[in-house]
Order: C-alpha cells, then structure tokens, then sequence
C-alpha cells in the first residue's frame, strides 16, 4: 500500500511541467559535491537573516524523502534563489538557470518554479502522511480502507475546489491571468493523474474484502452483521462456531462505546474489549485480523535487524540464536533499565544465563 501511495505522486508529478525530483536532485548535487559552494551559501544565508539549512537529497528508492527535500527548498527559497541569481547564467546550471532567470534583475518577480515548490509542500505531505501511517506499527488492516479512501477523498475534494494551497494561490495573483490559469490547469492535473494511479492500483468497490473489516477498527460500535461481513471477508466461518461468536459479541457490546471513545491504537482497544472475558471465537477472529500486514516495513525491520546481528565476525552463530535475538528486539519495548529489572526478578532466566547448558561444544575426533 505504501508503495501504491507513494507511486500516485511520483506518477502524479511526472505529468507537472517542472519536474521537482530532477530540480531536488539538481541543486542537491551542485552543493554536495563542492565545500567552497556551501560556504558561499551559508553566506546568502546570512545575508537575507536566515538560519542556515542543508540542502536535502531525493533518494527514488525512499518514499518518504521527496517531501522533506521540497520543504526545505521551499523553506529557505529565498536564500536558494538568491544564491544562484548571483551565479548568473555563466556559472549557474543551465537547467536551473532556465528556472530563475526571468528574476535576473533582483526586482521579485514571481518565478513558476516558487509556485509549485509551495504547491508541492502542500500537497505531498498528505502523501507522506499516508506512508508514515502505513509503515507505523500500530497500523491495521481494518484501518487500510478508510486510510486510502481518506486520501482519495481529500484529492478529489481539493480538484473540485481548484485548492492548490493558501499561499500558492497568494503567488499566482502576481502572474498575468493567462498565465495564472495555464499553471492552475497543469496543478489540477496533478490531482487527476494522482486519482488515476490510486484508482487503479487499489479496489474502491465493496468487493474488497478491506472495506467489510473496516467496521472493526472501533472508531464507532460495530453490529453482529458487520462481524458476520468480516468472518466472510476473511473466510474462516468453517473455522468458528457462530452460534458462540453471537453471544460473544452480546458480552463484548456493553463494553463497546466505552472502547470506541478511547484514544488507543486499534490493537490494544481489542485487548481491552476482550480482556476478562471468555470469548474464543471473537479472540480467533480479533488474531487472524491483526495477523494480516498492511505494509512490508516490519519484514523489512526483521531483514535490517538479522543483518545487523548475523555479521562476518558471528558467521557461526546458529539460526536459533539469531532468530531468538531478534524476536527480542521486536518484541520487548524494554529500556536498559526495565530489563535488568525485570529480569533480576525472573530467577528461571538468571539460571540459564549462569548455567552451560546453552553451550553445545561439538568435539571431533
């Protein structure tokens, strides 16, 4: 799902007449690779009273690094332009130099380049809202429906308003009118192309089996039948007694409004809704759902920790002993200190670590 968000606006600006990730990349390098061109900016820095920001990279492959680097553009523009103003066209790229010269003279001309660096740190941010939320770890796949009908709506709402930001629409009063009206139409085809991708890529109709778990994510009281919708969706009735899962739900709903009006991750509201009571069948349906990801950022967490822990230099240690190393770094939220606690009081444990029996010493003969 990540991925699907994060390519709706890659494919979304793509369609743009400036193409931000090349101007990102572009101004990113022309510093990165040259110290005497850094201090000549932290020197426009200081000249226009600004705190001094290092330029960030766009990196394709990341999904959440497009937005910060266009808000850091878009935050310290005034001292960017400025930089390469004074370059004049001799000296600076001739690719960026297309995009500033028609303020060459200094006089604050509007730039188009301003328009969609402000439009951009508008818009992106609901994209990289989106793929923080997706590749939480509270995140579940009774939330993905809503989360991506939640973007939809917010694009859609945005083109039909013609919204392309407070402080976007402030920039375009300065360009004639005509011109005004080519750039609203090339940002409203950002929304579209944006619709288009999400559109095709994630099922919107109610054959999505996401979309009859949604009602399970407490945000309000769920009904016998919305469960009944869920069991289907994740076809395991064979697999429960639905006569029991019906008195079941009848202990639980008591219970229910106070859960819904709890500010918790979905998971642990479950936990609470169930906590106390003898309810196999709703506890099977509750496992099976938050069973399911809804990205692959924590198997790619699992990857990252198992390379950190099976290096060259512990090229020999067992795949039990990695496995066990890394079901405790993602299970146990412990600091230092919780841990020692906790384990000075767990005797069974600080006999095993005292004992040798975890050492098995193969001799040959």
């Amino acid at each position: 799902m990540a991925h699907i968000v994060h390519n709706s606006a890659k494919h979304a600006g793509d369609r743009l007449n400036i193409d931000i990730e090349s101007v990102v990349n572009k101004i990113f390098s022309h510093f990165s690779s040259s110290a005497k061109r850094t201090e000549a900016l932290k020197a426009v820095f200081a000249f226009v009273e600004e705190q001094y920001q290092v330029v960030r990279r766009h990196v394709p492959t990341r999904w959440l690094s497009l937005w910060p680097a266009v808000k850091r553009l878009h935050d310290s523009w005034t001292a960017i332009k400025s930089y390469f103003l004074s370059l004049g066209e001799d000296q600076c790229p001739k690719s960026l130099w297309q995009l500033f010269k028609d303020d060459e003279d200094g006089d604050g001309k509007p730039l188009e380049l301003q328009v969609y660096l402000s439009f951009l740190n508008n818009v992106l941010k609901i994209f990289h809202d989106v793929v923080l939320l997706l590749e939480g770890e509270d995140g579940t796949v009774c939330e993905l429906y809503d989360m991506m009908l939640t973007l939809k709506t917010k694009l859609q709402q945005r083109q039909m308003d013609s919204f392309f930001g407070m402080e976007t629409s402030a920039i375009l009063q300065q360009f004639p009118d005509a011109k005004a009206a080519a750039i609203k139409h090339d940002l409203s085809i950002f929304y579209q192309a944006a619709l288009n991708y999400l559109e095709k890529w994630y099922d919107f109709t109610d054959n999505n089996y996401q979309k009859n778990v949604a009602s399970l994510a407490l945000k309000s009281k769920f009904t016998f039948s919305h469960l009944c919708d869920a069991v289907d969706a994740l076809q395991i009735r064979g697999k429960l007694d639905m006569d029991e899962l019906y008195d079941e739900y009848c202990v639980t709903l008591p219970r229910q409004q106070d859960i819904v009006e709890r500010r918790a991750p979905v998971v642990e509201k479950w936990s609470t809704l169930l906590k106390g009571t003898k309810t196999p069948n709703l506890t099977a349906v509750a496992s099976f759902l938050f069973s399911i990801p809804i990205t692959n950022a924590s198997v790619e967490r699992v990857f990252s920790h198992m390379t950190a822990a099976w290096t060259d230099q512990r090229n020999r240690c067992s795949v039990e002993l990695i496995k066990s190393e890394i079901q405790v770094k993602n299970n146990f939220g412990y600091s230092c200190k919780e841990f020692y606690t906790c384990a000075l009081k767990e005797k069974a444990l600080l006999e095993a670590a005292r004992s040798n029996k975890k050492y098995k010493v193969r001799k040959n003969f």
